[in-house]
């Protein structure tokens, strides 16, 4: 009955989307796709102003061969009056949960079709195309991972301070998608990397982080949590640190790091 609704559905409206590819003269080899968190603008990912060391961006931490793809979110008004870039609804002020399932839906079936198209211009090698956010939009991109990962067959995740989405927080469905997951003998081994904050007290609190990723401790060999303290919600660089980590031990021999010959 969910294929028959999706497949009667109108198509997902394309997500507006910035991105940097390998160098003139460099195949593309792996693709990243990273969602913004709330209120984000994925413009910073790939600005020249930007001072940290993005695997994407040339410089340092470079990684040859590598395509960044970061979607923007479209505008939401919240429930407390806010209009600001997001990918669901929330259920309120400071409460993690959805609001309005169908915001989630449609943002989800957006990521999903980019997702599609990125593993198409790698010659449909889903294990190249790695999938990861931040904050919020690490918690949507960990949603349609345990959803869409072992279809598509996507290489892996990376994200930073997020949560494990669940049916009670209102991802409805997600429950059962990650008892599917984790019978997928490939996709559980494949990486999933959490960074998590263990001094943020309110954003995406301590306490919800731990107790979402019981859901998977134990049960996906691929998992790796990094807990970090110091800086709250707000881990800043921590984020390019992280993600330069998981591409150095995860991409394909073939691309390295390092600034372009």
């Amino acid at each position: 009955a969910a294929a028959a609704a999706a497949a009667g559905s109108p198509p997902p409206r394309p997500l507006r989307a910035f991105s940097a590819s390998p160098a003139v003269g460099r195949k593309h080899r792996c693709t990243l796709v990273y969602l913004h968190g709330f209120c984000g603008n994925a413009h910073e990912y790939v600005s020249r102003d930007c001072d940290w060391g993005y695997p994407w961006l040339p410089g340092q931490h470079h990684v040859q061969g590598l395509r960044g793809v970061l979607p923007m979110a479209p505008r939401m008004q919240q429930p407390w009056g806010e209009t600001r870039r997001s990918w669901y609804i929330y259920k309120g002020l400071q409460r993690n949960g959805i609001g309005d399932h169908d915001t989630l839906e449609n943002s989800r079936r957006s990521v999903v079709e980019l997702l599609r198209r990125e593993i198409a211009r790698l010659g449909g090698r889903g294990d190249r195309c790695f999938l990861g956010g931040l904050s919020q939009g690490c918690t949507v991109a960990l949603d349609i991972y345990l959803r869409h990962g072992p279809e598509l067959g996507l290489g892996g995740f990376v994200g930073s301070v997020g949560f494990v989405p669940s049916d009670s927080m209102g991802f409805k469905g997600v429950d059962q998608a990650l008892r599917k997951f984790l019978e997928d003998p490939v996709q559980i081994t494949r990486p999933l990397w959490l960074q998590c904050a263990t001094d943020d007290g309110s954003d995406v609190p301590w306490n919800l982080v731990k107790t979402s990723v019981r859901a998977l401790d134990g049960r996906v060999p691929g998992l790796l949590v990094n807990k970090v303290r110091g800086r709250g919600h707000c881990v800043d660089d921590w984020e390019a640190s992280w993600l330069c980590d998981f591409i150095r031990k995860n991409v394909p021999g073939d691309a390295s790091t390092g600034p372009p010959a």
